[in-house]
């Protein structure tokens, strides 16, 4: 990948994608407030995006990852993290300059 955020998996979300397909996809969420405004938040999901030809690709520790083209300009850091118990775990997204580049 020469463009886009830097990317890192913790070793729990390694292992758990590992066991879910060794897929993830990272693209941006807007999300809405009560009483105006929008933020745009990136979510991970351990899932093939559906129209993957144009999305950013690379591996990390043996996990595919997808990053949504519109996050190219991200300047920041993201990691991503499994969190949860056993069949209720879920990723999460935290990272620098999140809400910049999109």
């Amino acid at each position: 990948m020469t463009a886009g955020p830097e990317v890192r998996l913790d070793t729990e979300a390694v292992r758990w994608v590992s066991g879910q397909g060794g897929v993830v996809t990272l693209r941006p969420s807007p999300r809405h407030g009560c009483c105006g405004g929008t933020a745009i938040l990136p979510v991970a999901e351990a899932r093939r995006p559906d129209h993957p030809a144009d999305w950013l690709v690379q591996t990390i520790d043996g996990i595919t990852v997808y990053v949504d083209p519109a996050m190219a300009a991200h300047p920041g850091v993201l990691t991503v993290r499994a969190e949860g118990f056993l069949r209720w775990r879920r990723l999460f997204v935290e990272g620098t300059g999140l809400n910049a580049g999109y």
